[in-house]
């Protein structure tokens, strides 16, 4: 399910802790980005929820893959819609 994630994503697990930012889908772990940097990242396709545990205070959504265009801040605990977003950057 991460495949592709780059370097900062690392497998989900019911383990994840809580840090950085943690993609969901339902209330099942995604992909976890420990240490968010600002990087153009992918949103995992099946991803309905964010949360911004420490260390995370604004994520940016947009609609491209790389992070172009409009971009919605969700913050830092949002649900969304599944496939809606393809790319954020978490600060």
């Amino acid at each position: 399910m991460t495949a592709g994630l780059g370097a900062l994503a690392s497998p989900a697990s019911a383990q994840t802790q809580e840090t950085g930012l943690v993609l969901y889908s339902g209330k099942t772990p995604v992909a976890h980005y420990p240490a968010p940097t600002g990087s153009c990242e992918p949103v995992p396709p099946t991803a309905d929820l964010l949360i911004g545990w420490s260390n995370v205070q604004q994520t940016l959504f947009y609609y491209t893959t790389d992070c172009s265009g409009w971009e919605v801040g969700l913050g830092t605990l949002r649900t969304f819609g599944q496939g809606e977003f393809k790319s954020f950057r978490a600060y």
